[in-house]
């Protein structure tokens, strides 16, 4: 096995990438673009308590209070 398909296997794939300008309605990896339009993030969207959560910056944030463009 080479060294770039263990990178592969770890990162997410392009399906499982998902964008737009809705919030999340189900767990998967999502890109997340705040306030400053100049930076892009990927974030892991999980159930936390029956409630889809991120870990931001050191804690569980429900989804609906990131702010977006």
């Amino acid at each position: 096995m080479s060294p770039t398909s263990k990178i592969n296997q770890s990162s997410p794939s392009e399906t499982d990438l998902r964008g737009g300008p809705d919030s999340p309605t189900k767990p998967g990896v999502y890109w997340f673009q705040n306030e400053t339009p100049s930076r892009a993030l990927m974030v892991d969207v999980r159930v936390t308590n029956g409630q889809l959560t991120v870990w931001w910056p050191n804690q569980d944030v429900p989804v609906t209070n990131l702010k977006g463009p």
